[in-house]
């Protein structure tokens, strides 16, 4: 793995937009989870390995990936027996996208679990102290560039989880949303979508 980037743009979102200042995962409540399972299915559709039909991610016949986690996705995704939606899918890989990928920074170094104390707070979330923080700040920079494919795929993906910065209108989204290969439209506006029913379910 080359310094100051990581193996995946799910990796990327994890360290610039997942985690906190201080290396706290979010409540469960805020959606992020669908941020990481998004961006999976992102970086598959931006390798070329799906695309969509009808609202569908379809699997590229004989697509295959080199990097693990996404080989696995993609495995799910050809073997369907049916073909299921952007978001059954965001669903779907949401469930295990935070362990997998803290997992996954972990063996590389970039991340260790810091223990828990007790007596726990109420709200006690997951902590991690970053090891490598020249790889989180890549990952921040890229968010804030907009300078390539993976950048804006970063910036959208915030958007989309209502955790972007205030000063980004419609239009500038939207351009985003344009340069990116066509299933990421879906894929985000899914992402978009799973993110709003957890907050109005939190209000509720």
């Amino acid at each position: 793995m080359k310094a100051g980037s990581t193996t995946s743009l799910a990796g990327d979102f994890m360290l610039a937009v997942y985690l906190d200042g201080h290396g706290r995962v979010p409540s469960y409540r805020t959606g992020l989870d669908f941020g990481l399972s998004g961006a999976t299915l992102m970086e598959l559709a931006m390798d070329g390995l799906i695309h969509t039909v009808d609202g569908h991610i379809v699997a590229v016949q004989g697509a295959q990936s080199r990097d693990r986690v996404l080989g696995e996705v993609l495995v799910q995704i050809q073997s369907s027996r049916r073909l299921r939606t952007a978001s059954h899918w965001v669903r779907a890989l949401s469930g295990s996208a935070h362990k997998r990928l803290a997992a996954g920074l972990i063996t590389e170094g970039v991340l260790v679990r810091t223990p828990r104390r007790l007596p726990l707070p109420a709200d006690s979330a997951r902590r991690y102290d970053v090891m490598c923080e020249e790889q989180r700040g890549a990952a921040v920079r890229s968010l804030r560039s907009g300078a390539d494919e993976r950048s804006a795929a970063l910036a959208a993906l915030a958007t989309a989880c209502g955790v972007t910065s205030e000063d980004q209108d419609g239009s500038e989204y939207g351009a985003i949303v344009r340069s990116l290969p066509p299933a990421c439209a879906q894929i985000l506006a899914a992402v978009a979508a799973c993110v709003l029913s957890v907050a109005l379910c939190s209000w509720v």
